[in-house]
């Protein structure tokens, strides 16, 4: 069931399963020998039963409202096991969560949270969202060794902070399921062995990611004797064998997820054949399994896809009904009101307390820089009770910059530290990189104007020189050719740091006069700089900058009364950033701003003149699946005159839609823009925010010593899909003085 959905996601790009992120040090399950005894069946006078829970996605969710219906009907669950989504319902309601619990967790939001294909915008590093924000990234390949695309579609950060979260009690290295509210076991495929395991100690947060990992989707799991542990449901799906030989269930439940009858829409395309033919191999495994059960629960999810999380109420409807069909078989085991609580404080007795003290953060794997960072961001939460939110805090820094992965394991204590808590932190490198090449494309296209289309590139050696400090170069090569690089020399872990830079810029420069182009002009630039400041955090950052550039401003074509310049031009700024929105293109929330003053000086057929730039853009929600939001920028050389090739340009989507690109040009640019957003529909889970329509405003003045001031406005109307390609955008705008648009972009908001 669990491959029924791989083979879908892998080939749609969707996200088949509830299976998340990347741990490590799993250890290999133990011996019968190892464990406890198994706690007594209460009451006594009773066969023990067991519960299996199949793999499925979404479809898991059904396990839910079998659960309800089991207590709601006092039927006792003595033992379980699960795979996949199977295992992650199972491992939560055998650590003491109630199906009304599970039932809120699966309507909230956190399932969504866990599907990620990279870092979320608000953990990103300060560098790392300017990449996000300048590059439409659609593809990061490795370098590290070889060229090579990561190992899975999906990260692991949303997913290890999940599992982290909740199973924080039960995330020990000593931890034995025998002894958990009740026994539990779940199964990976081993890719070593080709063969199924089982775990019965160890972390639980990394037994259920093994057992969730589908190959392709989200990454392996490396366990500590070197082998790669993937979903369960490869080779067992429907775990009653573990039910009847490790945990020695007597009477043995099963949950099966049954498909429909093959209709043609399940070979009508490459897709779907894929999808039907991988749930032949895992039917195979579930029914081999089903003749172990002395129950089988069929719930019919034909009706639904393993990527319908959206769907959460109906899927438990679903589990709640097929239980239902199987009254007279499930009430031979229910028990009699006294026999019910006696189960219930039985079970309960064995629910983990809460770890005591954070007194001990230790360290595996990373260089030195790296771990000086955890053990440096981690002292907070030293000495105070230990939380999950705190650990998972204390561990964003080091995963910011996107090289390390890191989880945790909590430690045992000393007898004498008893009730204290300890953790093992591990940092895990990416075996892709860096370095990294990030490609993405960008298209800008309206009616009666000039298409701009880039192919853009990035290069990012990170931690090249010392921890925190890194390489980027970058080419946009197209419409344009801009060749920029730069170094970032991080002085010290306060975020002190300076930055030599270059750029190459070639691009052609069009002239516009009452809406006709009168002349193409060629603009290069070479262009070096110094950077110096602090980057305080993620959110904010500081920096002087000085900047030289030798400029080359020709005419190609037509005639715009101008002349050939050739000569040179520095600028000095002190500029600040602040950046507190929740997304890199589309932000339903927060704020941007950019501030810089300083002077523009020595430049040929120029004054020295005074120079200021700011930017803003903020949002907020308003109702559900609105946004709101303003924004706007100024550029001024404050009246001072100064040559065409430093000006400033107005002109194109987003900034002032109705007009050419760079239509305006001008010593002092002014724009105000505000718009209401409405999300139509949803992408699906984790691929994006969704589909928006789209209503804005504009105001912009453009003024110049040579020139009148020039005021335009415009409305905008249109589609916006935030997508992993970037914004997709296609608008419609009508402007004052007769101006109208109709554009096309993919790549940046602009």
């Amino acid at each position: 069931m669990a491959w029924r959905s791989a083979a879908a996601f892998l080939a749609a790009l969707l996200f088949a399963s509830a299976a998340w992120g990347q741990q490590r040090g799993l250890s290999t399950p133990a011996p019968d020998s190892a464990h406890s005894p198994l706690p007594p069946v209460v009451p006594s006078n009773r066969p023990s039963v067991g519960l299996a829970l199949e793999g499925g996605g979404a479809l898991g969710l059904v396990h839910i409202g079998v659960l309800q219906w089991l207590e709601e009907h006092h039927v006792p669950v003595d033992r379980m096991s699960g795979t996949s989504m199977g295992a992650l319902i199972g491992a939560l309601y055998a650590t003491g969560r109630t199906p009304a619990e599970l039932r809120d967790l699966a309507l909230s939001s956190s399932i969504s949270s866990v599907f990620t294909l990279q870092t979320p915008y608000a953990d990103a590093s300060y560098r790392r969202r300017e990449d996000r924000r300048e590059i439409p990234q659609i593809l990061s390949i490795g370098l590290r060794n070889r060229y090579g695309l990561r190992n899975a579609l999906l990260t692991d950060r949303g997913v290890n902070e999940f599992l982290s979260r909740e199973f924080f009690r039960y995330n020990g290295q000593n931890l034995d399921y025998d002894q958990l509210p009740i026994p539990f076991r779940c199964v990976a495929t081993d890719l070593n062995t080709l063969h199924a395991v089982s775990f019965a100690n160890g972390p639980l947060t990394q037994a259920i990611r093994a057992s969730i990992s589908i190959p392709g989707v989200f990454p392996p799991v490396q366990g500590r004797d070197g082998h790669y542990l993937v979903d369960g449901g490869i080779l067992d799906n429907l775990p009653t064998g573990v039910l009847r030989h490790e945990l020695h269930a007597e009477a043995v439940i099963a949950v099966r997820l049954t498909d429909g009858p093959l209709l043609g829409v399940d070979t009508g395309s490459i897709v779907a054949v894929l999808n039907r033919a991988f749930s032949a191999g895992i039917a195979r495994n579930v029914e081999q399994s089903e003749a172990l059960a002395d129950v089988v629960i069929q719930a019919k999810v034909g009706g639904f896809s393993a990527t319908d999380y959206s769907k959460a109420a109906q899927l438990i409807e679903a589990g709640y009904k097929a239980a239902e069909q199987n009254r007279a078989a499930l009430m031979r085991y229910s028990l009699d009101d006294p026999g019910w609580q006696a189960y219930l404080s039985a079970r309960n007795a064995r629910q983990q307390p809460p770890p005591g003290m954070l007194r001990q953060v230790n360290v595996a794997g990373g260089e030195p820089g790296a771990i000086r960072e955890v053990q440096r961001d981690m002292k907070p939460a030293e000495g105070k009770p230990a939380s999950s939110q705190a650990i998972l805090s204390g561990l964003k820094g080091v995963q910011a910059d996107g090289v390390y992965a890191a989880t945790y394991e909590m430690l045992a204590q000393p007898a004498e530290a008893a009730g204290d808590a300890g953790i093992l932190v591990h940092l895990r490198k990416d075996p892709n990189g860096p370095p990294y090449l990030l490609v993405g494309p960008e298209l800008a296209a309206s009616t009666s104007n000039i298409s701009q289309g880039e192919v853009d590139l990035r290069l990012i050696d990170q931690n090249l020189g010392g921890y925190g400090s890194e390489l980027r170069a970058g080419a946009r090569i197209g419409y344009l050719t801009d060749l920029s690089a730069e170094y970032y020399r991080l002085l010290s872990p306060s975020g002190y740091f300076v930055q030599p830079q270059t750029r190459i810029l070639r691009e052609p420069v069009y002239i516009w006069a009452n809406q006709k182009r009168i002349a193409e002009r060629f603009q290069q630039n070479l262009e070096a700089g110094l950077e110096a400041g602090r980057t305080v955090n993620n959110h904010v950052q500081i920096a002087a900058q000085w900047r030289a550039m030798d400029t080359r401003w020709s005419l190609r074509t037509g005639s715009d009364g101008g002349s050939y310049l050739s000569g040179t031009a520095q600028t000095g700024l002190l500029r600040i950033t602040m950046d507190e929105s929740s997304a890199g293109s589309i932000s339903p929330s927060g704020f941007r701003i950019s501030a810089a003053a300083g002077a523009f000086y020595h430049a040929m057929g120029s004054d020295n003149a005074p120079l200021v730039r700011f930017s803003f853009s903020g949002t907020r929600p308003w109702r559900q699946n609105n946004i709101l939001g303003v924004g706007g920028e100024i550029n001024s050389y404050l009246r001072a005159r100064v040559a065409e090739p430093f000006r400033f340009t107005l002109g194109g989507p987003m900034r002032l839609s109705a007009s050419s690109f760079d239509e305006y040009r001008g010593t002092d640019t002014y724009l105000a823009r505000t718009g209401y957003m409405h999300r139509i529909a949803p992408m699906p889970t984790g691929m994006g925010q969704g589909l928006y329509a789209i209503l804005g405003y504009e105001a912009g003045e453009i003024w110049s010593p040579d020139a009148k001031a020039i005021l335009r406005q415009d409305g905008t109307t249109g589609l916006v899909a935030a997508t992993p390609l970037g914004v997709v955008t296609f608008g419609v705008s009508v402007g004052d003085a007769g101006r109208r648009k109709v554009f096309f972009s993919i790549g940046r908001w602009f």
